[in-house]
């Protein structure tokens, strides 16, 4: 039996977050550093959204 591969989820940049919400990036880094977007840290530096966070917080009507 093959294991199964893991699949790969989007993630998205705070710029192309702010793009899909049509807010400014600024917005988008804001609500990143209050918690009210989930998004993970990449090198201590770079900010990246998972698509499923993205969803959840759009379904939520934030």
């Amino acid at each position: 039996m093959k294991p199964e591969s893991p699949t790969l989820e989007k993630l998205y940049t705070p710029e192309e977050a702010a793009a899909v919400l049509r807010v400014k990036p600024r917005t988008i880094m804001e609500w990143l550093r209050q918690g009210k977007l989930k998004g993970v840290k990449l090198g201590g530096k770079l900010w990246r959204i998972r698509e499923a966070d993205l969803r959840a917080f759009i379904e939520q009507g934030q």
